[in-house]
C-alpha cells in the first residue's frame, strides 16, 4: 500500500499532471493493492529542503519501496540518496534502467497542436538562419544568449530570452488550449508563455531554417533527461543542432535519430559536438546567402522526414513499455 505520496510539483488542474498521472496509474494501482508499503516520491521542483523532510518521514515510518518519479521534470532524487535506508528504490521516468520512460515524448504524440495551412517544408518563407527560443533563464541559456548578443546574432536569427536579460518573441498566435496545458502563472516573471505543445508563432518558424535547441539542462546525458524543446523540431520538420555538451549526439544516437553535426562541412569545419563551436557556426551560417538556407533544407529533408517518422515510431516503443508494465515488484 501506498502510505503517503510527496509532491510539491504541477497541480492536477493541468493536463501535463493529468497525464502523468495516467501514465502512472497502472503501476500505482498494483502498488496500492500490495500487502507491503510504500511512498511515492516526485522529482518536480524537488529540493534539497524537501528532501530533509522526506528523510525524516522515512525514518519514522519505513517502508518497503521507495519510488522515485521524474516524468515533468528531471531526475533529482536519485536512488544513491537513499542508501541510509532499507527500502528498495524503483525509479520511473528519466532514470536509465528498466524504469525508464520518455513522458514527453509521449505528451506530445497526445497533445502536440500541429500547424493549419502551412508548409513546413516549404523554402519560399526563408529568411532568417536559425531560430533559438528560450523562457526560463536557466545559467546554460544565459550564457548563449550572451555570445549570441556579443556577435550581433540575435538579431540575425530569431532569438528570446525569458526574464530581464533578453528579449520575448510576439507568439500572440498561440492557441489558448496550449497555454492551459502548463502553468502559466510566471508570465509576468519570464514575459513569454510557457508553451509547451505547439511550435509558437508559425510565421516566425517557417521564417528560420535551423533550430536552436537549448533544453532545460545543459548535461543531458549526465542529467538524463530531455523536454519537448528536443522533440518540436521534428515534429516542425527542420533540422536542429541542440545546445549540450556532446551536441545531444548520443541521446539521439541512443533512441534511433538522426543528427546534423555532420552536415554544414561545406560552410565550415567546425567540430559542432563542441559546445563552443555553436556559436562561432551560427555565425559562418548566418553570413550565408538566402539561397543557402533554402537549398539546405531541401538537401536535409530526407534526415528531415526521417526524424519525423521515427520520432512516432519511437513513441511506439515508450507505448509498449506501457503495456508491459513499467516496472515488476518483486
Amino acid at each position: 500500500m501506498i502510505l503517503n505520496t510527496f509532491d510539491i510539483g504541477w497541480g492536477n488542474n493541468f493536463k501535463t499532471k493529468q497525464f502523468e498521472q495516467e501514465l502512472l496509474q497502472p503501476f500505482l494501482s498494483i502498488l496500492s493493492n500490495s500487502e507491503k508499503t510504500a511512498v511515492v516520491i516526485n522529482s518536480t521542483w524537488y529540493t534539497d529542503d524537501y528532501h530533509q523532510e522526506i528523510l525524516v518521514y522515512l525514518h519514522k515510518h519505513p517502508v518497503d519501496y521507495i519510488v522515485l518519479i521524474s516524468m515533468l521534470d528531471f531526475a533529482i532524487p536519485r536512488a544513491g540518496r537513499y542508501q541510509e535506508l532499507s527500502a528498495k528504490v524503483i525509479e520511473i521516468g528519466y532514470y536509465a534502467g528498466s524504469g525508464e520512460l520518455d513522458y514527453w515524448a509521449l505528451f506530445l504524440d497526445r497533445y502536440f497542436f500541429p500547424p493549419h495551412s502551412i508548409d513546413l517544408c516549404g523554402i519560399d518563407l526563408i529568411d532568417r538562419p536559425f531560430i533559438c527560443l528560450n523562457r526560463k533563464p536557466h545559467d546554460h541559456r544565459i550564457r548563449l544568449y550572451e555570445q549570441l548578443r556579443q556577435r550581433g546574432l540575435h538579431t540575425r536569427g530569431i532569438v528570446s530570452m525569458g526574464g530581464t536579460t533578453g528579449t520575448a518573441v510576439q507568439s500572440a498566435d498561440t492557441d489558448i488550449a496550449v497555454l492551459e496545458l502548463a502553468p502559466n502563472s510566471d508570465n509576468n516573471q519570464y514575459g513569454i508563455p510557457n508553451d509547451i505543445a505547439s511550435l509558437g508563432n508559425i510565421e516566425n518558424w517557417c521564417r528560420c531554417f535551423l533550430n536552436v535547441v537549448t533544453e532545460t539542462v545543459y548535461n543531458i546525458n549526465e542529467c538524463h533527461f530531455v523536454s519537448e524543446k528536443i522533440y518540436k523540431p521534428m515534429l516542425g520538420m527542420r533540422p536542429f543542432l541542440i545546445y549540450a555538451d556532446d551536441g545531444g549526439e548520443q541521446w539521439l544516437t541512443d533512441r534511433g535519430f538522426v543528427n546534423y553535426l555532420d552536415d554544414f562541412t561545406d560552410i565550415s569545419d567546425l567540430d559542432l559536438r563542441q559546445s563552443d563551436n555553436l556559436v562561432p557556426f551560427l555565425e559562418v551560417l548566418s553570413a550565408q546567402p538566402t539561397q543557402y538556407w533554402q537549398k539546405k533544407l531541401v538537401d536535409l529533408h530526407q534526415k528531415i522526414v526521417y526524424n519525423k517518422e521515427h520520432f512516432y515510431r519511437y513513441v511506439d516503443e515508450q507505448k509498449f513499455k506501457m503495456q508491459k508494465g513499467i516496472v515488476c515488484l518483486t
